[in-house]
């Protein structure tokens, strides 16, 4: 068997074994996680079984030809380093999959905001006899004169100068690295019917994970208004949530931005721990769903106007001409080799 052959095996074996009910590590990193408040174990349940369909069907091993990893094509002898963010349970796996996978030498930032789920995995990989390197800490400073190859980093566009500016300092990074920054903050989606799979799908899409994630949808454009749909749409929600309690509370800016929307009469839904409102504005507030009704047009007049800041398009029917999209039903559990900002992970 060739070596990468060997390496890709391993892994994917590896994971799934991590995967398992009986898995004490991972179990007891669940419970940690939930003892200190940092993810509601429904959440972290969700993502765990999204996880486990995609490697039981081989994904890991897909990702790999997809990519054409072998022999002669991979990164064995780079260093990447990967810093990651901790808004989601397992928000980094998927960097730290693919850069193992890839054959380069992993050196994995951890979010004191989820140091333990994902710590549990690299434990895994580390007992499973690869030839390149891992090593994580939930400390910066343990990677100073790193000299990277490649960052991969996920934050927003305020933050991506002081970090560079603190990775060079340790010399974590130097003037030859390459640095894959992400800072798409959500995504939109068009809905064009009112059926209750598809509003089940939505509701997953906004409201998982409190709306967190950038694939996490904070922008709806539907030919239906606010109004029409608002009675039933909130049943749904109200369904979702007494499977799914909400982990986090709004900020108080919440609640003025209500008192605003009502003041200018703008038509809105208070959901307690959520805010929908019908408006074209950027959605800068958390825990705010943006409805705007319109057509194709004004999804693709959004998209252009927001830029950068979305990171995909779902629909929910047939094709969109000009827009790049997937299924509403793929928000929160997308493939394992999907691409965060439209930038593959494993790069050759």
């Amino acid at each position: 068997m060739d070596y990468f052959q060997s390496h890709i095996e391993k892994i994917a074996k590896a994971t799934r074994e991590w995967l398992q009910p009986d898995n004490q590590s991972l179990k007891q990193a669940i419970e940690q996680t939930v003892d200190e408040g940092l993810f509601s174990f429904e959440d972290i349940k969700f993502q765990i079984r999204a996880l486990k369909q995609k490697i039981d069907t081989g994904q890991v091993e897909e990702w790999a030809r997809r990519t054409g990893l072998s022999d002669q094509q991979n990164a064995k002898g780079h260093k990447v380093f990967c810093l990651h963010a901790g808004n989601l349970p397992l928000v980094g796996f998927q960097d730290s999959l693919g850069t193992i996978l890839s054959g380069a030498d992993y050196f994995g930032k951890l979010s004191n905001k989820d140091p333990y789920l994902l710590e549990s995995y690299l434990k895994k990989l580390i007992e499973s006899d690869l030839e390149n390197g891992i090593q994580h800490s939930t400390d910066i400073n343990a990677f100073e004169d790193l000299q990277a190859d490649k960052v991969l980093f996920a934050g927003s566009e305020h933050s991506v100068n002081p970090v560079k500016e603190k990775l060079f300092a340790l010399k974590t990074a130097g003037d030859a690295t390459e640095f894959v920054i992400r800072t798409a903050k959500f995504s939109v989606a068009y809905l064009d019917n009112e059926e209750p799979a598809t509003l089940r799908d939505m509701i997953e899409a906004v409201f998982r994970y409190g709306g967190r994630g950038c694939r996490s949808v904070a922008v709806i454009v539907s030919p239906f208004s606010l109004s029409k749909v608002k009675c039933h749409f909130t049943d749904y929600v109200e369904e979702f949530w007494l499977k799914n309690p909400q982990h986090k509370k709004p900020k108080e800016n919440l609640v003025y931005q209500f008192a605003f929307n009502k003041a200018i009469e703008r038509d809105q839904a208070w959901l307690d721990d959520f805010l929908v409102q019908e408006t074209e504005e950027f959605p800068e507030i958390e825990c705010t769903l943006n409805w705007v009704k319109g057509d194709y047009q004004k999804l693709k007049e959004l998209k252009e106007r927001f830029g950068k800041a979305v990171q995909t398009i779902y629909r929910t029917g047939k094709h969109i001409t000009g827009l790049e999209t997937e299924f509403l039903s793929t928000a929160q559990t997308p493939d394992l080799w999907w691409q965060p900002d439209g930038t593959p992970v494993i790069t050759l």
